[in-house]
């Protein structure tokens, strides 16, 4: 999404989320363009690997500026089955890892979207194709956390005013949690073996001969 870009929503739709103490979707189709422009220097996103991996040993797959929303393994796998079914095509890649030195294997932990706008998302009547059964982030937008809000021109900001997408924001913020807390557990328990660096050169052999494998979560 560009920064001087402006999305507009259903003027019925606009008027009634004006008029209600509960947030209203006023399919604006802004959530749904998902790439926009982050201004961050290559030394900025440098400083940020860097922090993650010496953190957390987390790796990111794919610059900052190209990754959309974020996939869990599971959703990835019903995306690409709908987007199938429906005669969609649909790019997912790999956006964060944990290498286990111990047992060469690359553990995907997430996934984004590979496109400008949602494969899913229809022009014609800015809503989604799969709407029933889109991904947890989409659920719980414009919220993006327990305590965070997206972009959205619409949104409010009294956390109050929302229901099932602060529950589902709820759950997001316990996935990511518990995602950061497994992975220290695994470390402290030498279940995996982060090593202390890892070269660009290194990586692209992780990537070639590695054991890729996911961590999974149970969202219900």
């Amino acid at each position: 999404m560009l920064m001087n870009e402006k999305y507009i929503g259903k003027p019925e739709l606009v008027k009634a989320n004006d008029d209600s103490s509960i947030f209203i979707c006023t399919q604006c189709g802004e959530c749904c363009h998902i790439r926009e422009s982050k201004n961050i220097s290559e030394a900025e996103e440098a400083s940020y690997r860097k922090y993650m991996y010496r953190h957390y040993g987390i790796i990111y797959l794919a610059k900052l500026s190209d990754i959309t929303i974020n996939i869990w393994p599971e959703e990835k796998y019903l995306l690409e089955k709908y987007a199938k079914d429906q005669g969609i095509i649909i790019s997912i890649k790999p956006k964060r890892a944990i290498y286990d030195e111990s047992k060469d294997r690359l553990i995907i932990l997430d996934y984004f979207i590979d496109h400008e706008i949602c494969p899913f998302f229809d022009k014609n009547t800015n809503t989604c194709n799969v709407y029933d059964t889109r991904p947890i982030i989409c659920k719980s937008y414009p919220l993006t956390g327990s305590d965070s809000y997206g972009k959205c021109e619409y949104k409010k900001l009294d956390i109050k005013a929302y229901g099932n997408e602060h529950d589902e924001a709820i759950k997001l913020t316990e996935i990511v949690r518990g995602q950061k807390n497994l992975i220290n557990t695994m470390i402290a328990n030498k279940e995996i073996i982060i090593p202390d660096s890892i070269t660009e050169d290194e990586l692209f052999e992780i990537l070639t001969t590695a054991e890729i494998v996911e961590m999974r979560f149970d969202k219900k």
